[in-house]
């Protein structure tokens, strides 16, 4: 077998000393999306109308000028906060423009030192004014791993890399309303993270209400949003495009990964939800110290150990409901047991299979979903008879355009593509090509070129004996005028035509001109007899 992407190489050879990719972290700790609320300036106005947070499972952070302002005088209100699990940020010493010649290692780096006396290790940044330009990121980047700005609609997705000196955010200011903040949160539910910038609740300047901030906050948990704080969704995004991309090293029983944290300012500690492949029936460990597995067969590992091992018996890989005969349909949900590639992880918990990469519910019972270029999925044949076979696959795809997939077995190998119907529940029979098929056990590798493709089944059908048909069959009196009609296998006329031949065979290469490559139904008679029907093929 060979090694790609996120194969479990590991577990079938000791040949390969590396492979790409066995952990992949699952979007947003398990949520559909993430929300964070930061709170600038350290005003009392928010330590005294956010105690409703006590009674919550959602922690905010605080950007705090250590300078000036309320928590310069009276820091106590916010490092109770702090201790309940809240975050305490980096607002600068005196909330000065960075742009406009402020001493930057002053107003940075010693807010950033007094927070440290105080017992606060300050992973984040607010910029004041959300004013920013490279020397001010430049600056920030020596002290924090992250730094929040703002301007837009405050939605950060998940795949691709944002600029982490420039985290966006959504600016509540006196004019706004609850409706357009509770929209952002709804858009944070398909996949991205909404991070919203306040001053004062129920006082002080660009006021929001403590009603609607508990509102707003009381609203993306009940989207089941993860509303955690600043640091810890950013490390966790941030980490996932390092771990994500981490090579593992083949081991005599196992495999390991290392990796480098992407920050000197990552925080401490930052638990991943993650998926190992290859890890099934094996222990996980990190630093001697064995992680268990979650309820769903994910892991939560500590991404600042940088290393994780896996460790135990070769996973067996086999058929998932024995080799799958041939001719035959392969059902794309039956792949071998741990013998797949899957990018983003996703599962709609069918509950189908333990080892769910992606399977959801179509056609007749259930299909692969939720596919990713270069995801592949391997499947056991136990071909019956040596020869060619026609391929139809059923699939489906709501991208605006057509997807592609390839068919191989052995260096055989056929690609086609999927229309596309609107939408990821209309499915298509397409005819792929034909495969010649030794005859015994093999392997069927289908792999994913485009994002977002169901597949239902993949059909092998014998046609062999269809292919040579007409050219046995000769008419009983000799030449005739023959009356031919030509359907295609949806029973489309597409020719007709008169024609004086000897046999079937002849009939059919006379007509057959102009003609696409293809399997078709001709009928046939000789003038004044009844008609015949027979199934031919154009190569």
């Amino acid at each position: 077998m060979e090694c790609f992407k996120t194969s479990l190489c590991a577990a079938f050879s000791l040949a390969v000393s590396t492979f790409a990719g066995p952990i992949t972290t699952v979007p947003w700790n398990g949520h559909p999306g993430a929300a964070t609320f930061t709170f600038d300036d350290g005003l009392h106005s928010q330590t005294n109308n956010l105690t409703f947070l006590d009674n919550m499972d959602a922690k905010v952070t605080f950007f705090v000028c250590t300078g000036t302002m309320d928590f310069s005088t009276n820091s106590q209100p916010h490092l109770n906060y702090a201790k309940k699990g809240h975050e305490i940020g980096n607002h600068t010493v005196n909330h000065k423009n960075l742009t406009q010649g402020a001493d930057l290692n002053s107003e940075i780096g010693g807010a950033a030192t007094k927070l440290r006396s105080m017992g606060l290790e300050a992973t984040s940044l607010a910029t004041p004014y959300c004013a920013q330009n490279a020397t001010v990121k430049n600056a920030i980047n020596q002290e924090h791993f992250i730094n929040r700005g703002c301007g837009g609609g405050g939605l950060t997705g998940w795949n691709s890399e944002p600029d982490w000196m420039q985290i966006d955010s959504h600016y509540w200011q006196a004019s706004s309303n609850v409706a357009s903040f509770k929209s952002s949160l709804d858009q944070a539910t398909s996949g991205k993270w909404h991070v919203q910038l306040n001053h004062g609740v129920a006082g002080n300047w660009d006021v929001i209400s403590t009603a609607d901030i508990k509102t707003l906050i009381e609203y993306a948990v009940s989207k089941n949003l993860w509303v955690a704080t600043f640091s810890t969704v950013g490390a966790y995004l941030r980490a996932h495009f390092t771990i994500d991309k981490a090579t593992a090293t083949n081991t005599a029983n196992g495999f390991t990964v290392k990796w480098t944290s992407p920050h000197a300012h990552m925080p401490k500690s930052v638990p991943l939800r993650v998926k190992i492949q290859g890890a099934q029936g094996k222990t996980v460990s990190q630093k001697g110290k064995e992680v268990k597995p979650n309820s769903d067969g994910t892991y939560t590992i500590e991404f600042m150990a940088l290393e994780l091992e896996v460790s135990g018996e070769p996973i067996e890989v086999k058929p998932f409901k024995g080799a799958i005969e041939i001719p035959g349909t392969v059902e794309a949900e039956n792949y071998d047991t741990y013998a797949y590639s899957d990018a983003d992880g996703k599962s709609d918990e069918t509950g189908y299979r333990s080892d769910d990469a992606g399977i959801v519910k179509g056609g007749s019972g259930y299909a692969l979903g939720y596919t990713s270029a270069e995801d592949y999925f391997e499947y056991t044949l136990d071909v019956k008879k040596a020869g060619k076979y026609k391929v139809v696959i059923n699939g489906a795809t709501g991208n605006s355009t057509a997807s592609s997939v390839t068919v191989s077995v052995g260096d055989k190998k056929i690609e086609t593509e999927i229309p596309s119907k609107g939408d990821w529940n209309t499915y298509s029979e397409v005819d792929a090509g034909e495969l010649e098929l030794a005859a015994g056990k093999q392997t069927l590798r289908l792999i994913v070129n485009t994002n977002y493709i169901n597949i239902d089944w993949i059909k092998f059908v014998d046609e062999s004996g269809t292919t040579n048909i007409a050219r046995k069959i000769a008419f009983e009196h000799g030449p005739a005028m023959v009356r031919c009609q030509v359907f295609d296998l949806n029973g489309q006329l597409v020719k007709s035509a008169n024609v004086m031949a000897g046999s079937v065979s002849e009939a059919w290469n006379l007509v057959k001109v102009g003609l696409r490559k293809g399997a078709y139904i001709m009928r046939y008679g000789e003038t004044g007899q009844s008609s015949h029907v027979v199934k031919v093929r154009l190569q």
